[in-house]
């Protein structure tokens, strides 16, 4: 239908949804005008009934319009949010492949518990889609985490394992440490580093061998 190709239209997208709409009612003041300029043309022999039918018509006609104007607007507002919904979650937890299996997630900036289940979710999505054996989680752009995140993370490497994924930390802040410790969590089976270049740098020399 041509209103909703007008709805989805960039231009019209860009365009505040009050001012299409004020548009629409000039238009049907337009409409209504010429009947009443036509009736007064031919005052007296058009029936008063028939004079309201037509005026009622394109009021309900442009009612009709504008409704499916902002259902089609709304939907399409919609796709739109969802989509930069995704790309923003995708950004915040960015698997960047470094070679052909292997990957980096560096986390920056609070997590929270939201956000925590976004990463963990993509992140599963983005290794399994790239095949990745072995990931490096880099935690030196994370400040504060709470027990949730905490409990999240040790969850994604859980996760990452049973995908038969590597998983390598580093770049813990003491405060993480002291959290995770509190928490009861256990490093014993985890990979640990003291920062990034470390860890790769450790890697190349036991692929150098």
């Amino acid at each position: 239908m041509w209103i909703n190709k007008i709805a989805k239209a960039n231009e019209h997208i860009r365009t505040p949804i009050s001012y299409v709409i004020k548009e629409f009612m000039r238009i049907r003041k337009q409409y209504c005008d010429c009947i009443e300029e036509f009736v007064s043309t031919y005052e007296g022999f058009i029936d008063p009934k028939l004079i309201n039918a037509w005026n009622e018509n394109v009021i309900r006609i442009f009612d009709i319009t504008i409704l499916k104007f902002i259902t089609a607007a709304q939907e399409t507002s919609s796709l739109q949010l969802k989509a930069q919904q995704e790309m923003i979650h995708e950004l915040s937890s960015p698997v960047i492949t470094i070679k052909k299996d292997i990957a980096l997630l560096p986390l920056v900036g609070d997590i929270d518990t939201t956000r925590a289940k976004i990463i963990l979710e993509s992140t599963l999505q983005q290794c399994g889609d790239k095949r990745i054996a072995h990931l490096y989680i880099d935690l030196s752009g994370v400040v504060i985490v709470d027990t949730m995140v905490a409990h999240q993370i040790f969850q994604l490497i859980d996760a990452l394992g049973l995908l038969g994924v590597k998983s390598t930390l580093s770049g813990i802040r003491p405060e993480v440490a002291q959290t995770a410790i509190q928490l009861g969590l256990s490093f014993e089976n985890i990979r640990i580093k003291s920062n990034l270049a470390q860890a790769l740098d450790s890697d190349i020399q036991i692929s150098l061998q």
